[in-house]
């Protein structure tokens, strides 16, 4: 039994991995991260990224090789979307909509509306 993810549209960053805005959000380097839970790891790119140097977060707690098996589990799910401006979008931006769908997997042997007795 679980959820499976169905990502919608992201992109990969397109910063310089060198760049100080990428050395202080290296978590936006992957799409997905699986941690073991902690009650302490709430922020994945550390706590105060904006007055940091180097992202604390996910790339500093996946650093430690931290055994996942027979451990409750968080799923990072990193989306994102890099708005190609149009003229349609000046003076005010309009809304981009991104998201992503977690569907139940294994909880049925069978589809469970097979025995809805007919009408």
């Amino acid at each position: 039994m679980g959820y499976k993810l169905l990502p919608g549209g992201c992109f990969p960053a397109l910063l310089d991995p060198s760049s100080p805005v990428f050395r202080r959000a290296q978590v936006i380097g992957h799409t997905l991260w699986v941690t073991p839970y902690s009650e302490h790891e709430r922020w994945p790119c550390g706590e105060f990224p904006v007055q940091a140097d180097a992202d604390a977060g996910l790339p500093a707690w996946t650093a430690q090789n931290r055994s996942i098996e027979n451990e409750d589990v968080v799923l990072w799910y990193v989306f994102g979307l890099h708005h190609v401006t149009r003229p349609e979008d000046w003076p005010v931006m309009p809304v981009d909509t991104v998201s992503f769908w977690l569907k139940p997997v294994g909880f049925f042997d069978r589809n469970p509306s097979l025995d809805v007795p007919p009408t």
